[in-house]
């Protein structure tokens, strides 16, 4: 590989040379990825760079480490710049339950683990690693050892984030929990329900039955925020948001194919006297980094090629990558919060097999 800067955040994409829609885990050029460089604004291609880790699949990225999961379904740890690989305990069956082992690796496996972040000491091979799994969205984390389930009023959670080694936690009614998980039981020291400020004209557009939602967590030394990424379920070549009856015309016997696609943002910062989500106008000199990776703020400046005020989005709707083979993995771009648009990263097919993910160092 022509070696770009790997100092500044990238996405990590399939080989240039994949030839087929979706990735085969057992041919040899699934050790071959690409990148898209930011600061360049090119793509390069990464030979071997899951050299040994054949039909691995991605699940996240934290602190410049690859979170993957190999065929039989078991975590590791790669590092991204000098390829050290740390091996994971295996997820335990009570995880899974009700289904075996061999049923989770071989059909379950690229949509089981939402999120996957990573609390790096001095030592990696102390890491402590945090994930969103199943069906219900739970936390569950691993410390170089033992798997260890977070159990707590049946909450479904869609972030985590690691922060002064504490782990975040955000629920699916916007609230946050703070846990101290370096001892030997977790505690959970903070449960936080805040208040959302009330919907504003610029999202009214996005809250149909026609639109999804995703939450993002963002904790920095500075704020908390909350982040609403709004997504069309169905968008025509047009762009317009469509409902579903409508993919199917009385001329047409085949469905239209309508791809998911992300249509706005709306950013809350926390305001713990008010304990309320306050909506921000501006990220001013930051730009954010979301999708499967640990979602994160950044200065502008420190990111080559990045523009201000600006949320950086890589697809991450698991389930339905696997549901259609048509499209899945598409939807990813950059959303600027003055323009109130969606623009385009790289031309790039319906399908994207497997979906960038960024690297951030």
């Amino acid at each position: 590989m022509a070696s770009p800067s790997l100092s500044v955040p990238y996405a990590l994409l399939p080989s240039i040379q994949q030839t087929h829609l979706v990735d085969d885990d057992d041919d040899p050029i699934t050790v071959d990825r690409s990148i898209f460089s930011l600061s360049e604004n090119k793509r390069y291609e990464w030979k071997n760079m899951l050299e040994g880790h054949v039909g691995a699949w991605c699940v996240g990225s934290s602190h410049g480490w690859i979170v993957l999961l190999d065929q039989n379904g078991v975590p590791l740890l790669l590092n991204s710049s000098s390829s050290t690989t740390i091996k994971v305990p295996p997820l335990p069956l009570s995880f899974l339950h009700p289904v075996t082992y061999s049923y989770f690796a071989e059909y379950l496996r690229k949509m089981f683990i939402v999120k996957a972040t990573l609390m790096c000491s001095s030592s990696p091979s102390s890491y402590i690693l945090a994930i969103i799994y199943g069906s219900n969205n739970k936390i569950a984390y691993c410390n170089s050892a033992t798997w260890v389930e977070l159990s707590h009023d049946k909450q479904s959670y869609c972030d985590i984030v690691f922060s002064n080694n504490y782990l975040y936690a955000l629920t699916q009614d916007g609230s946050i929990e703070v846990w101290n998980i370096c001892g030997q039981i977790p505690k959970r020291l903070i449960l936080l329900t805040p208040t959302v400020e009330e919907n504003d004209e610029d999202e009214k557009p996005y809250l149909g039955e026609n639109f999804s939602k995703n939450l993002y967590l963002v904790v920095s030394a500075e704020e908390i925020l909350l982040v609403i990424r709004f997504i069309g379920n169905f968008v025509n070549d047009d762009g317009l948001v469509i409902e579903e009856g409508d993919l199917l015309s009385s001329e047409n016997t085949q469905p239209l194919i309508c791809p998911y696609r992300t249509k706005y943002f709306t950013v809350y910062k926390l305001d713990i006297g008010d304990k309320k989500w306050k909506k921000m106008r501006s990220l001013h000199d930051k730009v954010l980094f979301l999708g499967a990776n640990e979602s994160i703020s950044m200065d502008a400046n420190a990111c080559l090629g990045c523009k201000a005020n600006s949320i950086y989005f890589t697809d991450d709707r698991w389930e339905e990558m696997t549901l259609d083979y048509m499209y899945g993995g598409h939807d990813w771009g950059v959303f600027n919060l003055q323009e109130k648009c969606i623009k385009s990263l790289m031309e790039c097919a319906n399908r994207i097999d497997p979906p960038p993910i960024w690297i951030v160092p």
